[in-house]
């Protein structure tokens, strides 16, 4: 009986002790940089993310052919949806009466790329703009992959997420510089 009764407690005390890591949750800076200045209302339509990048976890890509994730730091919402709130926040609100073009796409990188000179961040949007009364099976006016990559200012999980913010702007720029030709 005895025995029984301290290999209960032990087990107790041994799950008791068990527990899970702490995660921490991430998000692109969601204010506008101003950069993307246009004289076009640029609606952002819905963003896919590859299949690579559609997780909750934080892609690190280690080498050409060698990607992790990190443990326990997580996107705050999916990749797809961070990037159409980042993009609606570059180009601002509709002013009306002006030319409206839909962009819609697919995220295909989000992620840390590791160098020997340190973590970068690398962004690479799939765009198609589209008039703003076209359907998403329409032609579309332009259809450009875009990428930038921006150096952390350090190693750690906040600097990265913060060149990817500052990566995606420089991308809104240039899907607004585009739009403006067409």
């Amino acid at each position: 009986m005895k025995i029984a009764l301290a290999t209960g407690a032990l087990i107790l005390v041994l799950a008791s002790c068990a527990s899970t890591p702490d995660l921490d949750y991430y998000t692109l800076d969601m204010s506008s940089s101003g950069k993307a200045v246009s004289d076009l209302d640029l609606e952002v339509d819905r963003f896919a993310a590859s299949q690579r990048i559609d997780r909750a976890q934080i892609v690190i890509q280690q080498s050409p052919t060698r990607i992790e994730l990190y443990a326990t730091e997580r996107w705050a919402s999916s990749v797809g949806e961070m990037v159409e709130r980042k993009l609606t926040a570059e180009f601002g609100p509709a002013v009306g009466g002006r030319r409206a073009l839909r962009v819609s796409g697919t995220v295909v990188a989000l992620e840390q790329v590791d160098s020997p000179a340190g973590p970068q961040a690398l962004a690479r949007l799939e765009i198609a703009i589209r008039d703003g009364g076209a359907k998403r099976y329409e032609a579309a006016l332009l259809e450009k992959t875009y990428e930038a990559r921006r150096a952390a200012d350090s190693n750690s999980v906040d600097a990265v997420v913060q060149a990817l913010s500052r990566a995606v702007e420089a991308i809104a720029a240039e899907i607004a510089a585009d739009a403006a030709d067409l």
